[in-house]
Formats: structure tokens, C-alpha cells, sequence
């Protein structure tokens, strides 16, 4: 398929890196380039800089998440005709096996370990893989044999992709983000679209019935259409009368779920209703109600000191996954917020505040932003603090609220690496807290 293909692979990350030695195994001739001009990996040919002439001398191109559609790179592909393939695509063409595929605003992790658990407790053989951090390259590169590739994507992922189908495809959610990376929100949704227009009759679309963006999904595909509901009976795996159902016969009751929050009940409620699909055995499923927790830095615990409840949910990087982390809490909530801004709106989040949050502490690049935005929809309990440390400590004094809760509507760019490192951060913070 790329014997003798001139290629160039663009962004060296994991993903760029695997789809290079991918290619080259596949008998490609391989040029890698990365922003970062220093990048070095062994045995892979770099060029330092691109020109539209050196563009044109590629058969095509496949990028990694980190290339934008607005890099100079995309525009040089357009003016020469020069194809475009995401890493992911490129991936799942020489990945031999059923494809599950999870996209969402929020939650896409979670469901994907769900679904790896569930499938795998019931003897089959699945991986998770794609942005849940191992490329779907690296997975074909280490020759794993699976029944099913259980696939988180991110709308990144889906930029440039035009052949790739899943045998079931799931939209959990659909919120603004990423506003920094599109034109407007509607190219978002449009680029979260792609991952059933290929499908077929023979395929199916598992997708929230409760969120009308993800309800347009079935408009767009041929396959079966499964809504999901936490509320109604709409699909073979439901919840009735405080109890989690399949056809009709009862699993196990909603109590002996360790998850906190409806988003996560619905959560579940998806990766059940693919593990239904696909074969999953009833006690699997009940092994995963029962016992599945959260991932770390998803409103995980962190500790109680003087009586109030500390929470870490440092991916919640946007407000659709912020509100879900609040909805969460038992009792009253200090919320902070803050980080490297993703060009949102925070106005419609302060006039519609959820009434548990008693007071806010701000901290990072965009939080004099979020402050302004707050005292202009009225929201008059937030302060902006120098350090993360420093909102900890504030909201460790206010005597009024009964949980902390970490979950900043921002990304982590702005002082740390990624959302785990921050995680981490606050979780020594929450430590340094004196008792």
C-alpha cells in the first residue's frame, strides 16, 4: 500500500513517531517535521523547515493532533493537492479487527477503559488506544491481536480523515471547546460528525438522547441508531427503579455503583450497551457497575480535612465537564478555575452558576478573564490568587462550603505540562493544607 510512497509525517509526538516506523515497515520513504527544530529520533530523516516546493515533492502528508488545520503546513497542502492523512487513519487502515469508536466533549476516557474491562472480562480480547495516549500505529506496530480496537478519538483526530469507519461508533456529548483550534463551533461539531459517516447498515451509532447536537449524529449515518438515556428505557441496557436492567431482567441496583454523578451512570449505560453488542457476558457487566473507578484527576478523592471534602478533577478542562464535576458534589462547593485559555465565553457560565458553588478562587493566565466574566453576570464570590496554593488555601478558610473541588474549565498549558501534572500539584497542595 506505501511501497516506494514518499512521505512526510508532521508532529513528533507518540502518534508521529509510531506512524513513521509504521511507514517505513509498510516499505514507505519517510521525512519527519516537528515545530520544535531541535526534535531528534533514531532512525527517522528530518527536514527543519517547509517550503510549498519541498510540500510538493511528498505523495502526501500524514499529521499528527498537534497540527492545526490552520498550520502553514495544511495551507501548503491545499495549494499543491497534496493529500492530507491523520495519524489515526492511517492506523486504522492496517488494523485488521472490528473498530469501536468513542467520541465526546467529555467522558471519552471513561467509557473507553469501561469498554476495555467489560470486553475483556468476558473473555474477549481488547485494547484501548488512540488519544487515551497509545497510538492506534503503535498498536499495529506491536502486532496485538484483538477481537475488538476500542478507540478514543478526539475531534483533533478527525480533521482530515475520508475512509474511516467503525463497526460502532458512540457521541457521548457535544459542548463547546477547543474554540482556539476552529472557526466557530460549528466546524467543531462538523469535525466530531466524521466518525459515523462511513458507516453502514451493518454498523451502529450508540449516541446521548439527552443532548440534541449528538442527536443530529443519526441523521448523518446509515447505521443502527441506539439512543441512550439515563432517565427512559430507550435501549436493551437501562436503568429502571433504581436498578441497572438488560431486556428486561434487573443487573444490579444503581447503590452498588462506586461512581459518583449522573454523567457517569450514563457512562456506564454506553459502555454496557456496546459490550451488549459485541457479546459481553451479564456478570461482566455487573463486575463493571460494581466495581469500576474513576481514572485518576476525574473528580477523584483526595482527602477530608476540617470536615471538608477535597476533589481533583484537573481534566475537567472545559465547563461542559466542570458543571458534570459540580453536579457531583454532595453538599456546598468551593470551585477553582483557571489555566491556559481556549478562547470560551465564561458570561453564560457565571449567569447559570449551579447555586452549590459558594465562592470561586481563580488562579493562571485567563484568570483576571474569568474574574471579569464572573462580576459581570453578577457572581461576586470569587478571588484571583497567585498560585494554586494560594486557592487551596483560601477556600481551606471559608467555614461555609463542604467540598474543594478542583476542576478549572482550562487547559494546563499555561504553567504545567499536562492536566495530570496539575493534578498532582493540587493534590500537594491539598496535603500542605494545615489541619
Amino acid at each position: 500500500m506505501f511501497e516506494n510512497k514518499k512521505v512526510l509525517v508532521a508532529g513528533m509526538k507518540a502518534s508521529g513517531i509510531s506512524a513513521s516506523y509504521l511507514l517505513k515497515k509498510n516499505g514507505a520513504q519517510v521525512f519527519c517535521y516537528d515545530d520544535n527544530k531541535k526534535i531528534s529520533v533514531s532512525g527517522l530523516t528530518f527536514i527543519r523547515e517547509i517550503t510549498p516546493e519541498i510540500v510538493s515533492s511528498f505523495d502526501f502528508v500524514v499529521v499528527s493532533p498537534s497540527i492545526s488545520l490552520k498550520h502553514v503546513l495544511i495551507k501548503y497542502c491545499a495549494e499543491k493537492k497534496v493529500k492530507v492523512i491523520e495519524e489515526l487513519e492511517l492506523g486504522c487502515m492496517l488494523l485488521d479487527c472490528p473498530k469501536i469508536m468513542v467520541t465526546g466533549t467529555n467522558g471519552k476516557t471513561t467509557v473507553v477503559t469501561m469498554i476495555e474491562k467489560l470486553l475483556n472480562n468476558s473473555g474477549l480480547r481488547a485494547r484501548a488506544m488512540g488519544n487515551i495516549g497509545y497510538p492506534v500505529s503503535q498498536i499495529v506496530l506491536d502486532g496485538v491481536s484483538m477481537d475488538y480496537a476500542v478507540i478514543e478519538v478526539s475531534s483533533f483526530q478527525l480533521e482530515h480523515v475520508e475512509r474511516i469507519k467503525a463497526h460502532i461508533s458512540a457521541i457521548l456529548n457535544v459542548a463547546p471547546d477547543h474554540l482556539d483550534r476552529y472557526d466557530g463551533y460549528s466546524d467543531y461539531v462538523d469535525t466530531k460528525k466524521k466518525i459515523c459517516l462511513n458507516q453502514t447498515p451493518d454498523d451502529y451509532l450508540i449516541f446521548n438522547n439527552e443532548d440534541g447536537i449528538a442527536r443530529s449524529f443519526a441523521l448523518c449515518t446509515k447505521a443502527k441508531k441506539i439512543p441512550i438515556s439515563a432517565t427512559k428505557q430507550m435501549s436493551d441496557v437501562y436503568i429502571k427503579n433504581g436498578y441497572f436492567m438488560l431486556k428486561d431482567k434487573p443487573l444490579c441496583s444503581v447503590k452498588c455503583c462506586k461512581l459518583r454523578g449522573e454523567h457517569n451512570k450514563f457512562n456506564l449505560l454506553v459502555a454496557l450497551n456496546i459490550g451488549n453488542i459485541c457479546g459481553a457476558k451479564s456478570d461482566a457487566m455487573i463486575k463493571l457497575i460494581r466495581e469500576y473507578a474513576l481514572l485518576p484527576n476525574r473528580i477523584e478523592y483526595v482527602s477530608t480535612i476540617n470536615g471538608k471534602n477535597y476533589y481533583n478533577d484537573s481534566k475537567g478542562t472545559n465547563m461542559h465537564a466542570c458543571r458534570f464535576a459540580i453536579e457531583s458534589m454532595d453538599g456546598s462547593v468551593g470551585l477553582i478555575m483557571g489555566g491556559s485559555d481556549k478562547n470560551e465565553d465564561f458570561c453564560d457560565f457565571f449567569e447559570n452558576i449551579d447555586e452549590k458553588v459558594k465562592y470561586v478562587a481563580v488562579t493562571g493566565a485567563n484568570a483576571v478573564k474569568i474574574f471579569n466574566s464572573a462580576m459581570k453576570m453578577g457572581f461576586q464570590n470569587i478571588v484571583v490568587t497567585d498560585t494554586l496554593q494560594d486557592a487551596v488555601n483560601y477556600l481551606s478558610r471559608q467555614k461555609d462550603i463542604s467540598n474543594v473541588l478542583l476542576s478549572p474549565c482550562c487547559a494546563s498549558f499555561d504553567r504545567y505540562k499536562n492536566y495530570t501534572e496539575r493534578g498532582e500539584k493540587f493534590k500537594e497542595a491539598v496535603y500542605a493544607v494545615k489541619i
